[in-house]
Protein backbone atom coordinates (compact mmCIF):
# COMPACT_ATOMS: atom_id res chain seq x y z
CA UNK A 1 0.00 0.00 0.00
CA UNK A 2 2.82 2.39 0.90
CA UNK A 3 4.63 1.54 -2.32
CA UNK A 4 1.50 2.32 -4.35
CA UNK A 5 1.09 5.71 -2.65
CA UNK A 6 4.72 6.54 -3.28
CA UNK A 7 4.31 5.67 -6.94
CA UNK A 8 1.16 7.82 -7.12
CA UNK A 9 2.98 10.76 -5.57
CA UNK A 10 5.83 10.51 -8.09
CA UNK A 11 3.40 10.41 -10.99
CA UNK A 12 1.63 13.55 -9.74
CA UNK A 13 4.97 15.33 -9.50
CA UNK A 14 5.79 14.21 -13.03
CA UNK A 15 2.53 15.69 -14.37
CA UNK A 16 3.20 18.91 -12.50
CA UNK A 17 6.70 19.20 -13.93
CA UNK A 18 5.46 18.63 -17.49
CA UNK A 19 2.65 21.18 -17.11
CA UNK A 20 5.06 23.77 -15.73
CA UNK A 21 7.46 23.17 -18.60
CA UNK A 22 4.72 23.60 -21.25
CA UNK A 23 3.44 26.81 -19.68
CA UNK A 24 7.00 28.12 -19.45
CA UNK A 25 7.63 27.43 -23.14
CA UNK A 26 4.43 29.19 -24.10
CA UNK A 27 5.27 32.24 -21.98
CA UNK A 28 8.78 32.35 -23.47
CA UNK A 29 7.31 32.22 -26.98
CA UNK A 30 4.97 35.12 -26.23
CA UNK A 31 7.84 37.13 -24.76
CA UNK A 32 10.05 36.48 -27.82
CA UNK A 33 7.30 37.66 -30.15
CA UNK A 34 6.65 40.81 -28.13
CA UNK A 35 10.38 41.59 -27.99
CA UNK A 36 10.36 41.71 -31.81
CA UNK A 37 7.67 44.35 -31.86
CA UNK A 38 4.96 41.82 -32.63
CA UNK A 39 6.63 40.67 -35.86
CA UNK A 40 5.68 36.98 -36.23
CA UNK A 41 8.21 34.22 -36.52
CA UNK A 42 8.33 32.78 -40.03
CA UNK A 43 10.13 29.60 -39.07
CA UNK A 44 7.24 27.76 -37.42
CA UNK A 45 5.27 25.16 -39.28
CA UNK A 46 2.16 26.31 -41.02
CA UNK A 47 3.53 29.69 -42.08
CA UNK A 48 1.99 30.96 -45.29
CA UNK A 49 2.81 33.86 -47.59
CA UNK A 50 0.46 36.83 -47.08
CA UNK A 51 0.37 38.90 -50.26
CA UNK A 52 -1.35 41.81 -48.53
CA UNK A 53 1.53 42.47 -46.15
CA UNK A 54 4.57 40.57 -47.46
CA UNK A 55 4.68 41.26 -51.21
CA UNK A 56 7.50 43.75 -50.78
CA UNK A 57 9.47 41.81 -48.15
CA UNK A 58 12.95 40.93 -49.39
CA UNK A 59 14.33 39.12 -46.34
CA UNK A 60 12.69 35.71 -46.71
CA UNK A 61 15.13 32.88 -46.13
CA UNK A 62 15.51 29.95 -48.49
CA UNK A 63 12.85 27.89 -46.72
CA UNK A 64 10.34 30.74 -46.78
CA UNK A 65 10.99 31.37 -50.46
CA UNK A 66 10.23 27.72 -51.16
CA UNK A 67 7.00 27.87 -49.20
CA UNK A 68 5.86 31.17 -50.71
CA UNK A 69 6.90 30.49 -54.32
CA UNK A 70 7.16 26.72 -54.82
CA UNK A 71 6.81 26.84 -58.62
CA UNK A 72 9.13 29.78 -59.25
CA UNK A 73 12.39 28.06 -60.16
CA UNK A 74 11.41 25.96 -63.17
CA UNK A 75 13.74 27.75 -65.61
CA UNK A 76 16.72 27.35 -63.28
CA UNK A 77 16.12 23.63 -62.84
CA UNK A 78 15.90 23.29 -66.62
CA UNK A 79 19.11 25.29 -67.10
CA UNK A 80 21.04 22.95 -64.82
CA UNK A 81 19.55 19.91 -66.51
CA UNK A 82 20.65 21.20 -69.90
CA UNK A 83 24.24 21.40 -68.60
CA UNK A 84 24.13 17.63 -68.07
CA UNK A 85 26.92 17.79 -65.50
CA UNK A 86 29.20 20.04 -67.59
CA UNK A 87 30.89 22.84 -65.66
CA UNK A 88 31.09 26.47 -66.76
CA UNK A 89 34.64 27.77 -67.28
CA UNK A 90 36.10 31.27 -67.39
CA UNK A 91 36.32 31.35 -71.18
CA UNK A 92 32.59 30.59 -71.39
CA UNK A 93 31.60 33.94 -69.84
CA UNK A 94 33.87 36.27 -71.80
CA UNK A 95 32.04 39.19 -73.42
CA UNK A 96 32.62 41.29 -76.50
CA UNK A 97 33.24 45.02 -76.31
CA UNK A 98 30.25 47.21 -77.08
CA UNK A 99 27.81 44.30 -77.32
CA UNK A 100 25.09 45.11 -74.77
CA UNK A 101 26.60 42.86 -72.11
CA UNK A 102 28.00 43.05 -68.59
CA UNK A 103 30.36 40.75 -66.75
CA UNK A 104 29.88 40.85 -63.00
CA UNK A 105 31.08 39.16 -59.85
CA UNK A 106 29.70 38.50 -56.41
CA UNK A 107 32.55 38.27 -53.94
CA UNK A 108 32.02 37.88 -50.19
CA UNK A 109 28.48 39.15 -50.57
CA UNK A 110 29.42 42.29 -52.52
CA UNK A 111 28.59 43.06 -56.15
CA UNK A 112 31.34 44.05 -58.60
CA UNK A 113 31.40 44.94 -62.28
CA UNK A 114 34.26 43.11 -63.98
CA UNK A 115 33.65 44.39 -67.48
CA UNK A 116 30.94 46.78 -68.67
CA UNK A 117 31.76 46.19 -72.33
CA UNK A 118 30.80 49.78 -73.21
CA UNK A 119 27.06 48.97 -73.37
CA UNK A 120 26.31 52.66 -73.91
CA UNK A 121 27.58 52.13 -77.47
CA UNK A 122 25.39 49.10 -78.17
CA UNK A 123 22.21 48.86 -80.18
CA UNK A 124 19.49 48.65 -77.53
CA UNK A 125 16.26 50.23 -78.75
CA UNK A 126 14.92 53.43 -77.16
CA UNK A 127 18.36 54.33 -75.85
CA UNK A 128 17.45 53.06 -72.39
CA UNK A 129 20.69 51.21 -71.74
CA UNK A 130 21.07 53.11 -68.45
CA UNK A 131 17.74 51.77 -67.17
CA UNK A 132 18.69 48.26 -68.25
CA UNK A 133 22.14 48.33 -66.67
CA UNK A 134 21.30 49.97 -63.37
CA UNK A 135 17.90 48.30 -63.04
CA UNK A 136 19.38 44.83 -63.42
CA UNK A 137 22.38 45.40 -61.18
CA UNK A 138 20.25 47.08 -58.51
CA UNK A 139 18.06 43.98 -58.28
CA UNK A 140 21.14 41.82 -57.81
CA UNK A 141 22.49 44.15 -55.13
CA UNK A 142 19.16 44.17 -53.29
CA UNK A 143 19.05 40.37 -53.29
CA UNK A 144 22.53 40.37 -51.77
CA UNK A 145 22.02 43.11 -49.20
CA UNK A 146 18.74 41.61 -47.92
CA UNK A 147 19.99 38.03 -47.68
CA UNK A 148 18.96 36.77 -44.20
CA UNK A 149 21.63 35.67 -41.74
CA UNK A 150 19.79 32.38 -41.23
CA UNK A 151 20.87 31.32 -44.75
CA UNK A 152 24.42 30.35 -45.71
CA UNK A 153 26.49 33.16 -47.20
CA UNK A 154 25.99 33.77 -50.91
CA UNK A 155 28.78 31.92 -52.76
CA UNK A 156 31.46 33.72 -54.78
CA UNK A 157 30.32 33.63 -58.40
CA UNK A 158 31.12 35.36 -61.68
CA UNK A 159 28.85 35.54 -64.73
CA UNK A 160 27.88 37.59 -67.77
CA UNK A 161 24.48 38.92 -68.76
CA UNK A 162 22.92 40.35 -71.90
CA UNK A 163 20.91 43.57 -71.85
CA UNK A 164 19.51 42.93 -75.31
CA UNK A 165 16.00 41.88 -76.33
CA UNK A 166 17.71 39.42 -78.68
CA UNK A 167 20.31 37.85 -76.38
CA UNK A 168 22.12 35.90 -79.07
CA UNK A 169 22.74 39.16 -80.92
CA UNK A 170 25.06 40.05 -78.04
CA UNK A 171 27.16 36.92 -78.34
CA UNK A 172 26.75 33.98 -80.68
CA UNK A 173 28.34 31.50 -78.32
CA UNK A 174 28.91 31.42 -74.61
CA UNK A 175 26.95 30.94 -71.41
CA UNK A 176 25.25 33.97 -69.96
CA UNK A 177 22.08 35.36 -68.40
CA UNK A 178 19.35 37.03 -70.44
CA UNK A 179 15.88 38.49 -70.13
CA UNK A 180 14.44 36.01 -72.62
CA UNK A 181 15.17 32.86 -74.58
CA UNK A 182 13.55 30.50 -77.03
CA UNK A 183 13.12 26.82 -76.31
CA UNK A 184 15.59 25.76 -79.00
CA UNK A 185 19.17 24.39 -78.89
CA UNK A 186 20.51 27.79 -79.97
CA UNK A 187 19.43 29.22 -76.60
CA UNK A 188 20.35 26.27 -74.39
CA UNK A 189 23.12 28.22 -72.64
CA UNK A 190 21.04 31.28 -71.79
CA UNK A 191 19.76 31.45 -68.21
CA UNK A 192 16.66 33.55 -67.58
CA UNK A 193 16.74 36.58 -65.29
CA UNK A 194 14.02 39.11 -64.37
CA UNK A 195 13.69 42.06 -66.71
CA UNK A 196 15.22 45.40 -65.63
CA UNK A 197 11.72 46.87 -65.21
CA UNK A 198 11.27 44.89 -62.01
CA UNK A 199 13.39 47.72 -60.62
CA UNK A 200 12.22 50.68 -62.72
CA UNK A 201 11.11 51.50 -66.26
CA UNK A 202 10.43 55.20 -66.27
CA UNK A 203 9.99 55.16 -70.05
CA UNK A 204 6.62 53.51 -69.38
CA UNK A 205 5.86 55.82 -66.43
CA UNK A 206 6.56 53.04 -63.97
CA UNK A 207 9.12 54.63 -61.59
CA UNK A 208 9.30 51.42 -59.58
CA UNK A 209 7.84 47.96 -59.90
CA UNK A 210 6.20 48.14 -56.53
CA UNK A 211 4.66 51.55 -57.17
CA UNK A 212 2.80 50.42 -60.28
CA UNK A 213 1.78 47.19 -58.55
CA UNK A 214 0.30 49.21 -55.71
CA UNK A 215 -1.56 51.59 -58.00
CA UNK A 216 -3.09 48.77 -60.02
CA UNK A 217 -4.02 46.81 -56.89
CA UNK A 218 -5.77 49.87 -55.45
CA UNK A 219 -7.67 50.40 -58.70
CA UNK A 220 -8.69 46.74 -58.87
CA UNK A 221 -10.23 46.97 -55.42
CA UNK A 222 -12.28 49.98 -56.53
CA UNK A 223 -13.48 48.52 -59.85
CA UNK A 224 -15.18 45.11 -59.61
CA UNK A 225 -15.34 42.81 -62.62
CA UNK A 226 -18.88 43.79 -63.62
CA UNK A 227 -17.91 47.47 -63.92
CA UNK A 228 -14.98 46.89 -66.27
CA UNK A 229 -15.17 47.76 -69.96
CA UNK A 230 -16.35 44.49 -71.61
CA UNK A 231 -14.21 45.01 -74.72
CA UNK A 232 -10.70 43.75 -75.48
CA UNK A 233 -7.96 46.37 -75.47
CA UNK A 234 -4.55 46.67 -77.14
CA UNK A 235 -2.13 49.43 -78.10
CA UNK A 236 1.22 49.06 -79.82
CA UNK A 237 3.54 49.77 -82.70
CA UNK A 238 2.41 47.63 -85.62
CA UNK A 239 5.72 47.87 -87.45
CA UNK A 240 7.41 45.66 -84.83
CA UNK A 241 5.71 42.45 -86.01
CA UNK A 242 3.34 41.31 -88.77
CA UNK A 243 1.02 39.65 -86.27
CA UNK A 244 0.31 43.10 -84.80
CA UNK A 245 -0.92 44.32 -88.16
CA UNK A 246 -3.12 41.23 -88.37
CA UNK A 247 -4.50 41.93 -84.90
CA UNK A 248 -5.53 45.44 -85.94
CA UNK A 249 -7.03 44.19 -89.20
CA UNK A 250 -9.24 41.43 -87.74
CA UNK A 251 -10.56 43.67 -84.94
CA UNK A 252 -11.15 46.89 -86.87
CA UNK A 253 -14.69 48.21 -86.51
CA UNK A 254 -15.80 45.42 -84.16
CA UNK A 255 -18.07 46.29 -81.25
CA UNK A 256 -16.01 44.11 -78.92
CA UNK A 257 -12.72 45.82 -79.78
CA UNK A 258 -10.71 48.76 -78.47
CA UNK A 259 -7.62 47.71 -80.41
CA UNK A 260 -5.61 50.50 -82.02
CA UNK A 261 -2.08 51.06 -83.28
CA UNK A 262 -0.11 53.91 -81.76
CA UNK A 263 2.54 56.24 -83.03
CA UNK A 264 4.86 58.00 -80.58
CA UNK A 265 6.61 61.34 -81.07
CA UNK A 266 4.72 62.32 -84.22
CA UNK A 267 2.01 64.88 -83.46
CA UNK A 268 0.79 64.82 -87.06
CA UNK A 269 -0.19 61.13 -86.97
CA UNK A 270 -3.80 60.43 -85.96
CA UNK A 271 -2.75 57.47 -83.81
CA UNK A 272 -0.64 59.63 -81.48
CA UNK A 273 -3.75 60.38 -79.40
CA UNK A 274 -4.42 56.67 -78.88
CA UNK A 275 -1.46 56.15 -76.54
CA UNK A 276 -2.60 54.65 -73.21
CA UNK A 277 -1.06 54.54 -69.78
CA UNK A 278 -0.24 51.02 -68.60
CA UNK A 279 -2.64 51.39 -65.68
CA UNK A 280 -5.61 52.05 -67.98
CA UNK A 281 -5.47 48.59 -69.53
CA UNK A 282 -6.70 47.10 -66.26
CA UNK A 283 -10.05 48.82 -66.69
CA UNK A 284 -10.97 46.28 -69.40
CA UNK A 285 -12.17 42.71 -69.00
CA UNK A 286 -9.89 41.51 -71.80
CA UNK A 287 -6.33 42.50 -72.72
CA UNK A 288 -4.15 41.37 -75.63
CA UNK A 289 -0.47 40.52 -75.44
CA UNK A 290 1.73 40.54 -78.53
CA UNK A 291 5.42 39.82 -78.95
CA UNK A 292 7.55 42.19 -81.00
CA UNK A 293 11.30 42.04 -81.57
CA UNK A 294 11.28 39.17 -79.11
CA UNK A 295 9.45 38.97 -75.76
CA UNK A 296 7.10 41.78 -74.83
CA UNK A 297 7.96 43.92 -71.84
CA UNK A 298 4.23 44.62 -71.50
CA UNK A 299 3.25 41.08 -70.52
CA UNK A 300 4.14 41.41 -66.85
CA UNK A 301 2.15 44.65 -66.57
CA UNK A 302 -0.94 43.06 -68.09
CA UNK A 303 -0.56 40.20 -65.62
CA UNK A 304 -0.89 42.70 -62.80
CA UNK A 305 -4.48 43.30 -63.98
CA UNK A 306 -7.51 41.28 -62.93
CA UNK A 307 -8.33 40.88 -66.60
CA UNK A 308 -8.49 37.91 -68.97
CA UNK A 309 -5.28 37.94 -70.99
CA UNK A 310 -5.39 36.90 -74.65
CA UNK A 311 -2.16 36.05 -76.44
CA UNK A 312 -0.93 34.30 -79.55
CA UNK A 313 1.32 31.24 -78.92
CA UNK A 314 4.43 32.66 -77.27
CA UNK A 315 7.80 32.01 -78.89
CA UNK A 316 9.87 33.75 -76.22
CA UNK A 317 10.18 32.64 -72.60
CA UNK A 318 10.65 34.78 -69.52
CA UNK A 319 11.57 33.64 -66.03
CA UNK A 320 7.87 33.36 -65.07
CA UNK A 321 6.06 32.34 -68.27
CA UNK A 322 6.12 28.63 -67.37
CA UNK A 323 3.37 29.54 -64.88
CA UNK A 324 0.90 30.40 -67.65
CA UNK A 325 -1.87 27.79 -67.78
CA UNK A 326 -4.03 27.25 -70.86
CA UNK A 327 -6.45 24.72 -69.35
CA UNK A 328 -7.51 23.07 -66.13
CA UNK A 329 -8.61 24.53 -62.79
CA UNK A 330 -5.72 27.05 -62.81
CA UNK A 331 -6.33 28.36 -66.35
CA UNK A 332 -5.03 31.93 -66.43
CA UNK A 333 -5.00 33.06 -70.07
CA UNK A 334 -6.70 32.60 -73.44
CA UNK A 335 -4.63 31.55 -76.43
CA UNK A 336 -5.50 32.96 -79.85
CA UNK A 337 -4.16 31.68 -83.16
CA UNK A 338 -0.87 32.96 -84.53
CA UNK A 339 -2.52 35.63 -86.70
CA UNK A 340 -5.45 36.26 -84.32
CA UNK A 341 -7.84 34.87 -86.94
CA UNK A 342 -9.98 33.28 -84.20
CA UNK A 343 -10.10 36.36 -81.98
CA UNK A 344 -13.69 37.21 -82.92
CA UNK A 345 -14.96 33.73 -82.12
CA UNK A 346 -13.08 33.80 -78.80
CA UNK A 347 -14.68 37.12 -77.90
CA UNK A 348 -18.11 35.82 -78.93
CA UNK A 349 -17.67 32.84 -76.64
CA UNK A 350 -16.35 34.61 -73.56
CA UNK A 351 -18.78 37.50 -73.90
CA UNK A 352 -21.59 34.99 -73.46
CA UNK A 353 -19.65 32.99 -70.85
CA UNK A 354 -18.68 35.89 -68.63
CA UNK A 355 -18.18 33.70 -65.57
CA UNK A 356 -15.45 31.74 -67.36
CA UNK A 357 -13.69 34.93 -68.39
CA UNK A 358 -13.85 36.18 -64.82
CA UNK A 359 -12.35 32.91 -63.56
CA UNK A 360 -9.41 33.27 -65.96
CA UNK A 361 -8.90 36.86 -64.84
CA UNK A 362 -9.03 35.90 -61.18
CA UNK A 363 -6.59 33.01 -61.60
CA UNK A 364 -4.15 35.21 -63.46
CA UNK A 365 -4.36 37.94 -60.83
CA UNK A 366 -3.81 35.53 -57.96
CA UNK A 367 -0.95 33.73 -59.68
CA UNK A 368 1.03 36.69 -60.92
CA UNK A 369 0.02 39.98 -59.30
CA UNK A 370 -0.39 38.51 -55.83
CA UNK A 371 2.38 35.94 -55.81
CA UNK A 372 4.91 35.18 -58.53
CA UNK A 373 5.46 38.72 -59.80
CA UNK A 374 5.75 40.35 -56.39
CA UNK A 375 9.03 42.05 -55.48
CA UNK A 376 9.49 39.35 -52.84
CA UNK A 377 9.31 36.62 -55.49
CA UNK A 378 11.76 38.43 -57.77
CA UNK A 379 14.32 38.67 -54.97
CA UNK A 380 13.85 35.00 -54.07
CA UNK A 381 14.46 34.11 -57.72
CA UNK A 382 17.70 36.08 -57.85
CA UNK A 383 19.08 34.41 -54.74
CA UNK A 384 18.17 30.95 -56.01
CA UNK A 385 19.90 31.87 -59.27
CA UNK A 386 23.12 32.65 -57.39
CA UNK A 387 23.13 29.24 -55.73
CA UNK A 388 22.08 27.38 -58.86
CA UNK A 389 24.82 29.03 -60.93
CA UNK A 390 27.42 28.19 -58.28
CA UNK A 391 26.52 24.51 -58.65
CA UNK A 392 27.73 24.53 -62.28
CA UNK A 393 30.57 27.05 -61.94
CA UNK A 394 33.86 25.27 -62.61
CA UNK A 395 36.24 27.98 -61.41
CA UNK A 396 36.84 30.18 -58.36
CA UNK A 397 36.36 33.92 -58.99
CA UNK A 398 39.33 36.11 -58.12
CA UNK A 399 38.85 39.67 -56.96
CA UNK A 400 42.53 40.61 -57.18
CA UNK A 401 45.18 40.38 -59.85
CA UNK A 402 48.64 41.82 -60.40
CA UNK A 403 49.42 44.84 -62.56
CA UNK A 404 52.47 45.25 -64.82
CA UNK A 405 54.59 46.20 -61.79
CA UNK A 406 53.45 43.25 -59.75
CA UNK A 407 51.19 45.28 -57.49
CA UNK A 408 48.01 43.72 -56.15
CA UNK A 409 44.98 45.43 -57.70
CA UNK A 410 41.24 44.73 -57.92
CA UNK A 411 40.15 43.39 -61.26
CA UNK A 412 36.60 44.68 -60.81
CA UNK A 413 34.75 47.86 -59.84
CA UNK A 414 32.48 47.86 -56.78
CA UNK A 415 28.85 48.26 -57.79
CA UNK A 416 28.59 51.38 -55.63
CA UNK A 417 31.28 53.20 -57.61
CA UNK A 418 29.98 51.92 -60.93
CA UNK A 419 26.43 53.11 -60.23
CA UNK A 420 27.60 56.51 -59.02
CA UNK A 421 29.84 57.23 -62.01
CA UNK A 422 28.53 55.28 -65.02
CA UNK A 423 29.11 55.73 -67.94
CA UNK A 424 32.47 57.06 -66.79
CA UNK A 425 35.04 54.53 -65.66
CA UNK A 426 35.62 55.19 -61.92
CA UNK A 427 39.26 54.13 -62.26
CA UNK A 428 39.89 57.00 -64.69
CA UNK A 429 38.38 59.71 -62.49
CA UNK A 430 41.23 61.88 -61.09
Amino acid sequence: MMIFKGYRLSFMHFVLYISTFIIGVQLWSVWKQSSRGGFPSYSHRGWEFDADVQSNVHTFNNEQCDVAFPQLYHSLDKAVKRRNGRKVHVQDIEINKGRCMLRVMIYQGELFVVNSGQPEDCYVANGNERERILGTLAQIDRALSTSPISDPSIPNIEFSLSLDDLPRRSKGKGIFFGYTRQDTPEYDDIWLIPNYAYWSWNYTHAPSWNSIRREIADAERDVPWEKKDPRVVWRGKVKMAQLRSELVRVSEGKSWSDIKPVVINDSKDKHTKDVMNLRDFCGYKFTVQTEGTSYSGRLKYLQLCRSALITHPLEWQEFHTHLMRLAGPDINYIEASENFGNLESAMDYYTTHDNEAEEIARNSYNTFARRYLTPAAVTCYWRRLFWTWSSVQGFEPKLYTSDAKGNKVMRATPWTAFAANWPKDPSLIP
